[in-house]
């Protein structure tokens, strides 16, 4: 038979090397406590719930009228339908603490008189005035208002039967006054207790609401100082890499006739073309960047382009293609179309003509706005392109973001290819629509 190999004996790790069997045991132990303290939060607060709450007391309203209506005739001999109306009044008490505190006192201290007249004759030893069942039912709508109203309703619902079960026990205490007595002072006791107990689960409830409140609050202005810091990284990298090549861009094209000689006229017209692009768009970006740092975002820094300047940019754009159109049904400054309509009419032309200047060179463009009381179509079509594309750095986010504007105003936008191998971008933007809830949010429309 073959000799086995010798193993080395498994090594363990280094924190079970170092763990010693006490502090196992002290571990589980702690988890235990902090598991049973916590099952007993998540059931007290179920407990105290308003659901869970009303579930209850009604549960204990029809056991209390039960038991109550039944031991008042059997064991203090009391009529059965007068007991039976002072069993309803106390356990409907104990439901009108829930909703009606002050009127859960009346009753309780009516059904308390009641009960103690109903029961003053009886011989047989019970507990008088205030009997086992009825001190029940009265400490849980004690305990009821003192979680549910202010402590002037439970401290009231404690004093006020007592105080009626004295007088109404005063023409039949001669010869058991020790009995009646000792009765009382339980009954003080009990409730006293019952009052301080729901008193202090009051104001835990109310503590723990404020903790609640208090977190969200924190949790909130976490939230919200994120989100700046987010926006001033953006901001950052956007100056630093945007900004900069379009400063590079506006430089280098603006001196370019200073710099290489003989320079024909149309090429400086170019280079004036592209300096003005590059300026205006570093207008923007300026803009775009001090509404990214400053904290409050719903304040507009500069006035924005409208539908108006549209022809302008149209202007600007065709020397980038052989022909752009612009076809314009009805007014430009229509006081009926909203700023933030107006806004997206712009950016939604400027975003579809330079993408059809980058994806179709040299195809016929055309631009037809349509402008009515209750709408305005945007529509811009470009012709199958003549040349190549130029390579692209990657995905845009070109389409995306002109669907993102026209939903903001609560209008739809379809772009797709058409039948002619061209591409079409059209958008319906409601006239007013919208302008409530996105006219104070138009900064949003520079991101």
């Amino acid at each position: 038979m073959a000799e086995q190999p010798h193993r080395p004996p498994r090594a363990r790790p280094p924190d079970e090397r170092h763990r010693s069997p006490q502090r196992v045991v002290d571990a589980a132990q702690q988890n235990v406590v902090r598991r049973v303290e916590q099952l007993i939060q998540r059931v007290g607060v179920r407990l105290l719930s308003r659901d869970w709450l009303w579930a209850l007391t009604w549960l204990l309203m029809a056991v209390g009228l039960a038991v109550n209506a039944a031991t008042m005739p059997a064991l203090y001999d009391a009529v059965v339908p007068i007991a039976l109306a002072t069993a309803v009044v106390q356990a409907a008490s104990l439901v009108w603490a829930l909703t009606r505190p002050w009127l859960a006192v009346a009753g309780a201290t009516v059904a308390t008189l009641a009960t103690a007249l109903l029961t003053a004759t009886a011989d047989g030893g019970w507990p008088w005035p205030i009997p086992v069942v009825t001190l029940v039912t009265l400490a849980l709508t004690v305990f009821v208002l003192a979680v549910r109203a202010s402590w002037p309703a439970p401290v009231a619902g404690a004093l006020a039967p007592v105080a009626a079960a004295i007088l109404a026990s005063l023409p039949w205490q001669e010869g058991r006054q020790g009995a009646v007595a000792t009765n009382l002072v339980t009954a003080i006791s009990v409730l006293a207790l019952v009052v301080t107990f729901g008193i202090l689960v009051h104001q835990w409830l109310r503590s723990r609401a404020e903790l609640l409140e208090q977190q969200e609050i924190v949790a909130h202005a976490q939230e919200r100082q994120l989100l700046m810091e987010e926006r001033n990284r953006i901001a950052r990298e956007l100056h630093d890499v945007v900004a900069h090549g379009l400063s590079v861009i506006s430089i280098q094209a603006s001196t370019m006739q200073y710099r290489i000689p003989d320079v024909g006229e149309e090429v400086v017209a170019e280079l004036e073309d592209i300096t003005d692009s590059a300026r205006r768009a570093l207008v923007e970006m300026r803009g775009l960047l001090a509404v990214l740092r400053q904290e409050d975002a719903e304040k507009e820094l500069a006035p924005q382009p409208t539908m108006a300047v549209v022809p302008a940019l149209v202007e600007s754009s065709r020397r980038g293609a052989e022909t752009v159109r612009l076809h314009v049904d009805g007014d430009l400054d229509d006081p009926r179309v909203s700023e933030a309509t107006s806004l997206t009419v712009y950016r939604i032309v400027q975003e579809a003509l330079s993408n059809a200047l980058r994806h179709a060179p040299g195809a016929e463009i055309d631009v037809r706005l349509t402008i009515g009381a209750d709408r305005v179509v945007v529509e811009v079509e470009n012709s199958r392109p003549t040349r190549p594309p130029r390579p692209s750095d990657g995905e845009g986010f070109g389409l995306r973001g002109m669907r993102e504007r026209a939903g903001f105003v609560h209008g739809s936008l379809v772009a797709e290819p058409t039948a002619a191998g061209g591409f079409l971008v059209r958008a319906a933007l409601p006239s007013r629509q919208g302008e409530a809830a996105a006219g104070e949010r138009i900064v949003g429309d520079q991101q």
